[in-house]
């Protein structure tokens, strides 16, 4: 079989190259992604978020920033963390989400999911309570009991160039 109908029979079932190379022990030459530590790990859209266990495909492969205990690599396609502070996270950079740090801490920035589906989200305190509220103001604040934490971002990586601007 050509290896474009693999790649398609795999996005079909909603694997990965090595998944369905696992499930069907026919030797594809994928290596298995590293995914501790300072290796490398497969990248989702942000709404792998809503089941990391089971994510689906990947749509690139990326270093895990070091110190990440358990990485899952989202890319964010939304614009809620965009814009003028050094929490701001543009659409298309990668978000380097450690699950195994899911308290939460003042200031810092999550991967939230709730009933409207997943989220990158600063964790903070208002005079009303604890939520995760949105870099981009066009967006409301999520009360933090509403919502399930994915886990702590932990690194962010991006292809921006502020010079290409010019």
């Amino acid at each position: 079989m050509a290896i474009g109908r693999v790649v398609a029979l795999a996005r079909a079932l909603g694997w990965t190259l090595a998944e369905m190379q696992r499930a069907t022990g026919v030797d594809l030459g994928i290596a298995e992604a590293s995914t501790v530590g300072e290796g490398s790990a497969d990248v989702y859209p942000l709404s792998a978020a809503l089941n990391p266990e089971k994510p689906g495909g990947a749509i690139d492969h990326e270093a895990v920033v070091p110190g990440v205990e358990q990485p899952l690599l989202l890319r964010a396609d939304t614009d809620e963390m965009h814009g003028t502070t050094p929490a701001s996270i543009r659409p298309g950079d990668y978000l380097h989400v450690d699950r195994a740090h899911t308290t939460l801490e003042e200031g810092r920035v999550y991967v939230v999911t709730d009933a409207d589906g997943p989220h990158v989200r600063l964790y903070t305190t208002t005079r009303l309570g604890a939520v995760f509220r949105a870099e981009n103001r066009q967006y409301e604040d999520i009360p933090a009991q509403e919502a399930q934490v994915v886990g702590l971002v932990a690194g962010v990586t991006s292809d921006y160039n502020p010079q290409l601007l010019n």
